[in-house]
């Protein structure tokens, strides 16, 4: 984020530039204000849409990719006399980085559930048991979020599947599901919260209907992350339409639907579970790995497009918020 907020200028290849990939992070403007912005985009419509380009290029990524790497290859540019110093600052900040997420991820935050899971612990877990050369799907939802951070992949070729400004709600088992179909010899890997999971786990049967063999973690909180993180931050906790009691275990519905299923309540269950879930895919089975996370949340969507509301009505100004949430935790955590 501190690289891209410093360029002079950025390439943006096959992207749309929208909203949600130049957002604030972490409480960090880190989109460039005066940059110039060349766009390679084959989608014509696309080109200066969301952000003003000072160069639109309207062609295939590749082609444009490799004529753009000639011309710079061939001609003398100021920038090449500090990329050694460039390079060095780089490896720093993500250095730096990984100690930063090193300590959300090992931070202590007091929970109301103890045998459940911190989301963030849950993620790192998954990350040192995940295989390479993977290929991940992740759906819509605050923890799916936050897993972007902790998800590093080796294999040369498409590994990250995401609903991003799609915002389509289960779309992660049916994306791996496809990615399992084009590329057999990889492990294919869905992640999900339980509000996802419950519009999409019907197609575990199609998995095993079909012989797909794939891996879907469900992170089970009892809530829809997304939407009560903004009922936290800025409708003093009013939980409404976001809390999800589940009397039930997805790992024993997936037991009902002749696949594997694994329930994890304690960070170290976490590893050994995808470990397991992995060689049963080798085997051409599906597995289900349910893991019972805290309440906790990570950052909003778009908190550029939320605000302290105003009531008007006599009747609601006892509900007016002056302030943001101090904790901005659920008051359930």
């Amino acid at each position: 984020m501190h690289s891209i907020r410093e360029a002079d200028v950025v390439i943006a290849l096959g992207t749309r530039l929208s909203p949600f990939g130049t957002l604030p992070q972490y409480g960090e403007e880190y989109w460039p204000k005066n940059a110039k912005i060349i766009q390679v985009e084959a989608d014509p419509r696309r080109i200066g849409l969301t952000k003003s380009v000072d160069v639109g290029i309207c062609g295939d990524v590749r082609l444009a990719t490799e004529e753009l790497t000639r011309h710079l290859q061939e001609g003398w540019m100021e920038c090449r006399e500090t990329s050694a110093e460039r390079l060095d600052t780089l490896n720093k900040r993500r250095m730096t980085w990984s100690s930063n997420l090193d300590a959300m991820t090992n931070a202590h935050v007091a929970s109301a559930t103890p045998d459940r899971v911190r989301p963030r612990q849950a993620l790192r877990e998954l990350e040192l048991a995940m295989e390479r050369d993977s290929i991940v799907s992740t759906d819509i939802g605050n923890i799916c979020s936050v897993a972007n951070s902790y998800l590093k992949f080796s294999h040369v070729g498409p590994s990250l599947l995401a609903a991003m400004t799609f915002g389509n709600c289960g779309y992660s088992l049916p994306a791996v599901m496809g990615a399992k179909t084009a590329a057999p010899h990889r492990n294919c890997v869905s992640y999900a919260g339980d509000g996802a999971w419950g519009m999409q786990m019907n197609e575990i049967m199609t998995c095993i209907r079909e012989e797909i063999p794939v891996t879907a973690v469900v992170f089970n909180n009892g809530q829809w992350g997304a939407e009560k993180k903004n009922q936290v931050l800025w409708f003093g906790d009013r939980y409404i339409g976001s809390q999800l009691p589940n009397p039930w275990s997805y790992a024993e519905i997936a037991r009902s639907m002749a696949a594997e299923g694994i329930t994890c309540t304690h960070v170290d269950q976490v590893g050994d579970a995808l470990v397991t879930a992995s060689e049963n895919q080798r085997q051409g089975k599906t597995t289900v790995i349910e893991i019972m996370v805290t309440k906790e949340l990570g950052d909003p969507f778009r908190r550029d497009a939320m605000r302290l509301p105003f009531r008007h009505l006599p009747k609601f100004r006892n509900t007016i918020q002056t302030s943001e949430s101090e904790t901005g935790q659920p008051t359930d955590l």
